[in-house]
Parts: C-alpha cells; sequence; structure tokens
C-alpha cells in the first residue's frame, strides 16, 4: 500500500481509506502442493543467456518458476490462488461470467497477476525485467483463452471449438503484458484437453515410451490420457470435490490450517495440519484420507452413507454425530470441524466420473486396466494422493496402486522444458498429433460406468 504517509505491507482490515491511496493485495500465500514435481526436464538450448519463467496457470492456483536460460538451474518459485477465483471456483462459472460480459475483466485479473509475479521474481531474484527473454505458460484451454484475451464462449457449446490451440510465441504487448520478451503458450488439444495435458505427457516420459501407461492429472478438472508413445486417447472428468474443497461444508484451500492428512491410530484419529496451525477445515488430499479410512471401518457403506454408532463395532464411531438433523462425522474435540453426507455425495460424483473415464478409455483402447504397465498421477494434488486410500475408495484402479507413480505437478515441469528448450516446444506440438480425444458425457458406455462409480468397492 502506498500514501502520503505510508507505504508498506499491512493489514487491510485494520486500514482506514484515503484519498489518493494505491491498494496492492498481496496474492494469497499456499502451501506448495501445486509445486511439487518429479517430472523429466529438457536441457536447455545451447547459446541462450538470461532468465526465462515457466508459468502454469491452475484454475485453482497460479505457479510460476524463474530460470536460468543458460544453465536451465531453478532460480525462484512463487504461487498462490488463481485471482479468478472471484468469477467461480471452476471453469464453468468463469465461462458464465465471460458469457455475461466480464471476459475482459478475468482476462485483466490473470494478466495482473503474472505481472505482478514477475515483479516479484525479479526484485528476489535481484535481476531487471528485461533479463526475462521468454514466458512459457500452460494451462487447460480456457484459462489459455483468458490469458490470451479470447472468448472462450465456444467451448461451452457444440462443437465446443476453441479459438486457437496456441502453439505459437508472442510479444508481451500481444496479451496484454507489459513485458518485452517472448510469451509461448503451450499447444492444447482440444477444448477440454489442455497443453497442462501435453506438458505433462512430455515431463512423465510417456510419449517416449512403448509401456501401457494410463496418466491422471488429478485436479479441479481431471484429465486421463491413456496408451502408448505410438497412440494416446484422452478425455476430461470433473475433478468436483475431491480436489476442489472450498465445496464442502468445513473445506478449504492447501494453507496453515489445513487438515492434508489423516490417519487412524488405537481407535483416535491423528490429523496432519499444515503449518503446525490450529484445525481451521480440510482440504482435498485430507477428505480422501479420511473416507478411506471410514470405509475401512465400515463406517461409510458401499453407497457412502455414514453408519448409525450404534450399529458399528469401530471404534470411529465416538466421532459421529448430528448437527441440524444431519448425521456427520466430526473430525476435532470442539466438533466445528465435520463432514457431512452431502459431502461425501459431492466426492463420489467426482469419483464416479472419474472412474468411468478410466472404464472408457480402456474400452477406446483395448487396454485393461489389468494389462496397464503403469499409472502416472499427475497434478499438483498427485504430490500429495495416498495411493492406499485412493485405490481402496475406487479414486483409482485396485489393480493399479502397485503400478503407481506419483509425480506431482508435471504440467509445470512440461512448462519449464518448454521455457528452455527449442527441442521440448516442438516435442509438444509432435505430442499433439498423437492424441485422440473423447467426448466422455457423450460415450455410449459412459452412463453406466458412471453409475457403478458411485459405489465404494
Amino acid at each position: 500500500m502506498r500514501s502520503d504517509d505510508f507505504t508498506g505491507t499491512c493489514l487491510s482490515c485494520t486500514t482506514p481509506a484515503k484519498n489518493n491511496m494505491v491498494v496492492e493485495l498481496i496474492p494469497e500465500v499456499r502451501f506448495s502442493i501445486a509445486e511439487q514435481s518429479e517430472g523429466d526436464v529438457y536441457a536447455p538450448t545451447p547459446g541462450q543467456e538470461g532468465c526465462a519463467v515457466a508459468c502454469d496457470i491452475g484454475t485453482t492456483t497460479v505457479v510460476c518458476q524463474l530460470l536460468d536460460l543458460k544453465t536451465g538451474r531453478p532460480i525462484l518459485r512463487i504461487s498462490g490462488s488463481n485471482s479468478q477465483r472471484i468469477y467461480g471456483g471452476d471453469v464453468l462459472s468463469r465461462l458464465k461470467a465471460a458469457e455475461e460480459g466480464r471476459a475482459d475483466e478475468i482476462h485483466g485479473l490473470i494478466i495482473r497477476q503474472i505481472q505482478y509475479y514477475l515483479g516479484v521474481l525479479c526484485r528476489e531474484a535481484g535481476i531487471d525485467a528485461g533479463d526475462i527473454r521468454r514466458l512459457a505458460v500452460t494451462g487447460n484451454t480456457i484459462m489459455m483463452h483468458f490469458f490470451a484475451g479470447l472468448d472462450p464462449a465456444k467451448i461451452s457449446t457444440a462443437p465446443f471449438e476453441p479459438v486457437s490451440l496456441f502453439g505459437e510465441t508472442l510479444s508481451g504487448s500481444d496479451v496484454g503484458l507489459d513485458f518485452d520478451g517472448e510469451v509461448f503458450i503451450c499447444p492444447a488439444v482440444s477444448g477440454f484437453i489442455g497443453s497442462d495435458v501435453l506438458c505433462g505427457i512430455l515431463a512423465s516420459g510417456m510419449a517416449a515410451s512403448g509401456e501401457k501407461t494410463l496418466l491422471i492429472d488429478l485436479g479441479t478438472n481431471t484429465e486421463l490420457v491413456m496408451g502408448t508413445k505410438d497412440q494416446m486417447t484422452a478425455c476430461s472428468a470433473d475433478g468436483g470435490a475431491a480436489f476442489r474443497a472450498s465445496l464442502l461444508e468445513h473445506g478449504m484451500i492447501t494453507s496453515a490450517g489445513a487438515i492434508a492428512g489423516v490417519k487412524c491410530k488405537d481407535g483416535e484419529l491423528r490429523l496432519e495440519v499444515l503449518g503446525a496451525a490450529e484445525p481451521k477445515g480440510i482440504c482435498g488430499s485430507g477428505f480422501i484420507d479420511l473416507l478411506g479410512i471410514l470405509y475401512e471401518e465400515e463406517i461409510l457403506d458401499e453407497m457412502g452413507h455414514i453408519a448409525d454408532p450404534e450399529e458399528t463395532d469401530s471404534p470411529l464411531a465416538k466421532y459421529i454425530g448430528t448437527e441440524e438433523d444431519r448425521t456427520v462425522f466430526y473430525l476435532t474435540e470442539d466438533k466445528k470441524i465435520f463432514i457431512s453426507q452431502v459431502d461425501i455425495s459431492k466426492f463420489q460424483l467426482a469419483k464416479a466420473a472419474i472412474s468411468a473415464g478410466i472404464d472408457v478409455l480402456a474400452e477406446e483402447t483395448g487396454i485393461a486396466v489389468t494389462a496397464l504397465d503403469k499409472l502416472l498421477l499427475g497434478g499438483g494434488f498427485g504430490a500429495f494422493a495416498h495411493r492406499r486410500h485412493a485405490a481402496v475408495l475406487g479414486l483409482i484402479p485396485e489393480e493399479c496402486k502397485g503400478k503407481t507413480e506419483k509425480l506431482g505437478n508435471i504440467a509445470l515441469a512440461g512448462a519449464i522444458s518448454a521455457a528452455l528448450s527449442e527441442e521440448a516446444r516442438q516435442e509438444l506440438s509432435r505430442i499433439r498429433g498423437l492424441i485422440r480425444v473423447i467426448d466422455l458425457p457423450t460415450h455410449p458406455s459412459f452412463n453406466d460406468a458412471y453409475t457403478e462409480g458411485m459405489i465404494f468397492e
């Protein structure tokens, strides 16, 4: 904040507004779930000098990584909540807002956020803005339309065709940035299989492997890709409350106070709370842990119903209670944090969509789930998802539990390669040509697979 008598950082709730005051909102500080990545990164193209920035614009989180263009060395990273969330936590809400005339505002929000992040990276690294020669950006196709200032409306209506599938190099001014370097928007496959998926395939090594592989990029919008280096088939599914915990009654983002993990020991819950703080709510990874435990303890039946405490022998029955005539399961002694039957139903919807996606891809590729050589979990959430509980709930196939690798935010890893390497940028275009896209909701096998996927088994 800057005014005549003060320059610095302060709490807005304790600061009176004054004339000519300039207020700059500091992006929300998050924990590093969206930043974890174990993907492969290409070596830099020889002869480059200066720095580059790789940016993953997720529906929920935005991450920017500053890199040395000569060595490929990571220098600094910054992340925070996507500022567009004021128009909704999911892409459909933002599409609706765009259709109501808010597209320019949504575009402006992400541009200002990226501009702010570039400034912070330069300031913290002690470099000039002109030292950044390239910005490589990835994300789902709708996020890329908002970033580029394009109208994404056509993606939401048949035949669901985007204005652009990107893959080209632009100037900063072309997208509204005050930035002299080049901007490379990584290529997308379709309106619902974005550049983040291609970057994930690049970083996972899937496009160079003959193994039968299923890649699941877990997130608010979950993308699934099955196949080998010769041919891949992809679809997208709504991750819903499984990964957007704000949809839960006591859900929250991955910040201090979030319950990010749950264990059961000697009949007691053990909560893993971020930031060594008092628990304030539960985030997606903690929610899946909890549901897995409750199913194993027979607190939940196969239909997802919370048991009557008198009808279960589990020591966790003492956590079952009621709130406003609803059966709930408490996580804290003060009973301020709980999950409800509605929360569980929301998870089942997300699980069913992802499970149906796997079944449809198996049918389309002719690769049985049991024949898969590898299951790759990508996405920021994929770094923290606990495989056992995800398999217990049916979020990932039980047969793949021992074949699963957690790669974290491989979209960012792919964007890092694109920022550093001309070869990587060309490879992204090649991978795009390998992928066949399935429209999951209209597939003839979807409804039956979706209904079956609602069940815990």
